[in-house]
């Protein structure tokens, strides 16, 4: 592999800068909408699941139980996040500029 000279006057050309190829562009709103429309599927399913039991159309009760921890561990993982979000956003805030 050959070496080349690295001129300093031309680092900010971009020759040596590697080029990354992102075609999918998502924003980090984007990702908490998603989250958060995964944790109300959840908790819709849950719901469901609930109301088949009440009226008996449940003939395995773990389906239930499933559903229920999956969406109560989702939306305690989702509460954590936001607390974070919100922790951080504090300490910021507290920056002296």
């Amino acid at each position: 592999m050959p070496v080349s000279r690295i001129d300093l006057m031309n680092l900010n050309s971009g020759q040596f800068i590697p080029e990354t190829k992102k075609t999918n562009k998502e924003s980090f709103e984007d990702h908490l909408k998603k989250g958060f429309e995964n944790v109300n599927n959840l908790q819709l399913r849950a719901e469901r699941e609930v109301q088949k039991l009440v009226t008996g159309d449940v003939d395995d009760i773990s389906q239930v139980v499933t559903a229920v921890a999956e969406a109560e561990i989702a939306l305690r993982l989702f509460v954590e996040v936001r607390d974070k979000l919100v922790d951080a956003y504090q300490q910021l805030s507290r920056i002296p500029v």
